[in-house]
């Protein structure tokens, strides 16, 4: 599977605008932007279980393809959406944050070791990329 593994980020884009959008105060902002942030994947079938781990703590979160599922990012925002799979390594996913009902897209590719991650919400557009670490162990 393309998505299994550990990920950490290593490039930010333009990734402080989807931050101001969110309503991210400036230190919280400035920490984001320097945060090693690491995502284990690992998926089965249908199924996925996504592990993030920052300077904001470790969250975890399950879902499954083209299932609605709720979620909580890391300011705290609740959001409400689904993953589709577009291609083997494409997921694309269409979220809502709640209450204010901000649309966004979360979009993720992996080719070998780097998966891009690229982040639409009111007219801004982020991405950040990651370098894979390792493969997630076998449960």
């Amino acid at each position: 599977m393309a998505f299994d593994g550990v990920w950490q980020v290593s490039e930010n884009h333009n990734f402080e605008a989807f931050l101001i959008v969110l309503g991210i105060p400036a230190n919280q902002r400035k920490l984001a932007m320097d945060d090693n942030l690491e995502m284990e994947i690992k998926q089965q079938g249908n199924k996925f279980t996504v592990v993030e781990k920052s300077c904001f703590g470790t969250k975890s979160s399950e879902w499954s393809l083209d299932e609605e599922f709720e979620n909580t990012l890391a300011n705290g925002s609740q959001v409400k959406g689904t993953f589709s799979l577009i291609k083997s390594n494409r997921l694309e996913g269409h979220f809502k944050i709640l209450p204010d009902g901000k649309d966004f897209i979360i979009i993720r590719e992996a080719e070998g070791d780097k998966l891009e991650q690229i982040i639409k919400i009111a007219g801004q557009e982020s991405k950040r990329v990651f370098k894979k670490q390792c493969t997630s162990p076998k449960s």
